[in-house]
């Protein structure tokens, strides 16, 4: 054992000479050896300069035992270790080990045909010749690459794209493939050409897209592009030089972190620049004339709390792209754009409360047991996105501790039991982006965040459930799903999204009741209405009838169209229609969409993000860049709108629907209307008008109190809401013929009427 032990550990230290490049003379050691050869290529075996290899010693099973270095081609085509041509010590031999097998294999595939071959070396010197095919799919590429108007000389690189990556997405390619790997440009490239004076250059390349990259010098920037080679439809390349301006500053406090980062992303789109400071916090940036949003980003971890932070501020201490302070970048650069980290720590704080059920909805009033709470962070890039969880004690009490680098920041809160009770946003709220945020401070303990889950009656109800996934399959693991139903005692519902991308709304929707759903995954992806349909008025849009058994009804999700870091927003109200004006809006969670307009000629694109009417009528969209973008309002009663809108204005939008002033009119009270007809038989109607959505009941009693039938009972929409009852029981019996009455009940009022039935 010791001795197997010992010879590996000698085999390793001899390959960190080889692959480091140290010539060995034959001999030199008693157990290594030389191995040479030429390498030739095409019909005419002419010599393959500069082309490199991968050398692989196996072991006795065939398969990589000690590691591999990288050899090459001399000018005579002869092989060489590549520290020979390439670390400036001169020519030398590939230096083996005696009685192994090697691989070699080529690393060039793009001029000449894959080669990989075995060499067994033994006791002697080995000469291993090498003829290479050329490949015959090779397609003449043309450019030029220009300055101010004039030719350059210079070197441009290609380096060919996984054919799986998609190059209308640059997060596909930017990140991993939008710089030069530890290594000399000309092993990472795929192919490189020289221009020539009148920049001016020409080659051969294979199908495929391909990274273009042009290295700084003198007054231009470093050039990235993506480049499509396809056949005879290939068109030429033309390259143009930006002239190149520093921007710069410094970042103080630096200590504690782990790597401080600063982008300059223009606003006018395109790739942000980047750079990072050096010891004293000193950055320069090397940027294009415009103007900038410049932001820092700051990464440390929390050694007690064995957790990364990500510290984010935009240019000048504000923590969103809207609020930053624009920096011009002219003829002179721009210096003095400083920032200065706050101390590399977290301070805690707590969110607590309680969880019971509601009393004015059919509960008990009492604590929840078991009852589950989570708080998601509002602002993403400063918090990674955290999720924090808890669940209620016996007294219903809950605690979630979690930890902060801002001075202050919000959530949203959501709070579920069973299927036995509504689940619900913070403040009554039935869905994400309506949801009112909760804001805490860092050390904090924010107290008082309680919730009171309405009851759900389950009798004689089913399940909804399903798996809302990407359109790669994958799950998408955060979001909610709404129910919009005609089932009386339900309302509007929401189920939450698990990890997995899980949704369950449990056995509540009642027999024979129709039921809408929407899916909204987050803000990188586009929402849904069931089945496949983005607006209400869409002939897509597809009902679901509860028919005696449990439903699965599952969603595939667009993703939203490439963006980057957004930089502007798209913000406006809906109007009320006919000069009315309210102080809440029918259409609180009405979905807008956004994209930018298409250049004249073209076809419109993706809808590029989405955002959510609030309790005021407003909406904020956050986009990319400024500008003009195409707007869609979708209402499920009202009737949607398509408009175009600006960024930086107030964009005011009217659905097409509103006829009615009188229908429409936002209510300032909650009324419960007369019931009619009345006396009945079989049907009667009841209208309720509600000033805002919130949790409210509307239940049939007889004469001495006993409950008959509810009608409704959960979060009921702002507006004018209509019901109807058959005169049926709550299990499905014919109610005797008499005196009843309807109750409406809500957090604030209490009102009820008389209705007879008659047989």
């Amino acid at each position: 054992m010791k001795k197997v032990l010992s010879f590996n550990v000698l085999t390793a230290f001899l390959l960190t000479f080889l692959i480091a490049g140290t010539s060995f003379a034959q001999g030199g050691f008693g157990f290594t050896t030389s191995l040479s050869g030429k390498v030739t290529a095409g019909d005419d075996s002419a010599v393959v300069v500069g082309h490199n290899f991968l050398l692989t010693m196996m072991d006795s099973t065939g398969f990589e035992s000690y590691g591999h270095s990288i050899i090459t081609t001399d000018e005579d085509g002869m092989l060489i270790n590549s520290a020979g041509m390439f670390m400036g010590m001169g020519s030398s031999v590939v230096t083996v080990i005696k009685n192994h097998t090697y691989t070699i294999t080529s690393l060039d595939t793009f001029t000449t045909q894959p080669f990989s071959a075995q060499v067994v070396v033994g006791e002697d010197p080995v000469e291993f010749n090498i003829h290479l095919e050329n490949r015959t799919d090779l397609n003449p590429v043309n450019g030029s690459i220009t300055f101010n108007g004039a030719g350059v000389e210079t070197s441009v690189y290609f380096v060919k794209l996984p054919d799986d990556v998609d190059i209308n997405d640059f997060r596909e390619y930017e990140g991993s493939h939008f710089k030069i790997p530890g290594m000399l440009l000309t092993r990472w490239a795929s192919y490189e050409a020289t221009s020539a004076a009148d920049g001016s250059f020409n080659l051969e390349m294979i199908d495929g897209n391909y990274v273009v990259y042009v290295p700084q010098a003198g007054d231009y920037l470093t050039h990235w592009g993506i480049f499509t080679v396809d056949g005879a439809n290939t068109e030429a390349l033309g390259i143009v030089l930006t002239e190149m301006e520093i921007l710069s500053g410094t970042i103080t406090n630096t200590a504690g972190y782990e790597f401080v980062q600063v982008m300059g992303y223009s606003v006018n789109a395109g790739r942000p620049f980047t750079a990072i400071p050096d010891s004293n916090g000193y950055y320069e940036m090397q940027v294009a004339e415009g103007d900038y949003v410049v932001r820092c980003t700051a990464f440390f971890h929390d050694d007690v709390l064995d957790e990364d932070f990500m510290y984010h501020v935009f240019y000048d201490t504000v923590y969103n792209a809207e609020d930053a302070v624009r920096v011009p970048v002219g003829s002179n650069g721009a210096s003095g754009i400083d920032f200065t980290l706050p101390e590399a720590t977290v301070s805690p704080f707590s969110i607590s409360g309680t969880i019971t059920a509601s009393q004015n909805n059919g509960g008990s009033g009492l604590p929840l047991e078991g009852a589950q709470v989570r708080f998601v962070s509002y602002n993403a890039f400063s918090n990674l996105f955290r999720t924090y969880e808890g669940t209620t004690d016996a007294d219903g009490n809950y605690t979630v501790n979690g930890y902060t680098m801002l001075p202050e920041d919000s959530l949203v809160g959501f709070a579920w039991k069973d299927s036995t009770f509504f689940a619900q946003f913070y403040n009554g709220q039935a869905t994400f982006l309506t949801a009112d945020p909760i804001v805490y401070h860092a050390g904090e303990d924010v107290t008082g965040i309680d919730f009171a889950l309405d009851t759900l009656n389950t009798d004689n109800s089913f399940a909804i459930s399903g798996t809302v996934v990407d359109e790669d399959g994958n799950p998408v693991m955060t979001g909610n799903v709404t129910a919009f139903t005609t089932d009386a005692s339900v309302g509007v519902m929401t189920a939450m999204i698990d990890t997995l991308g899980n949704y369950n709304f449990g056995p509540i929707f009642h027999n024979g009741s129709t039921v809408y759903l929407q899916a909204w995954g987050g803000y990188g992806y586009v929402p849904e209405i069931y089945n496949n349909a983005h607006k209400w008025t869409d002939p897509e849009v597809e009902a679901i009838t509860i028919s005696g058994a449990d439903q699965t009804i599952d969603f595939e999700l667009e993703k939203t169209a490439p963006a980057r870091a957004p930089l502007a927003t798209i913000r406006g109200h809906v109007n009320l229609g006919n000069g009315k004006t309210g102080a809440a809006s029918p259409y609180e969670g009405a979905v807008v969409y956004v994209r930018p307009v298409a250049p004249e000629g073209e076809a419109p694109g993706q809808w590029a993000a989405s955002g959510y009417v609030d309790a005021n009528g407003e909406f904020s969209v956050p986009v990319e860049q400024e500008g003009e973008y195409d707007v869609l309002l979708s209402t499920r009663e009202n009737g949607d709108v398509e408009t175009t809108a600006s960024t930086g204005e107030d964009n005011g939008l009217t659905p097409t629907a509103i006829n009615d002033p009188g229908t429409h009119t936002v209510l300032r009270s909650i009324k419960l209307h007369n019931a009619y007809p009345n006396p009945f038989n079989p049907m009667t109607t009841i209208q309720v008008e509600m000033a805002k959505t919130q949790t409210a009941s509307l239940i049939i009693y007889n004469v001495i109190g006993q409950k008959v039938k509810t009608l409704f009972n959960g979060n009921m929409q702002q507006g004018l809401r209509t019901f109807t009852w058959n005169g049926t029981t709550q299990e499905g019996k014919q109610a005797a013929s008499g005196l009843y009455f309807y109750q409406l009940k809500t957090n604030s009022t209490v009102q009820t009427k008389a209705v007879m039935f008659l047989k």
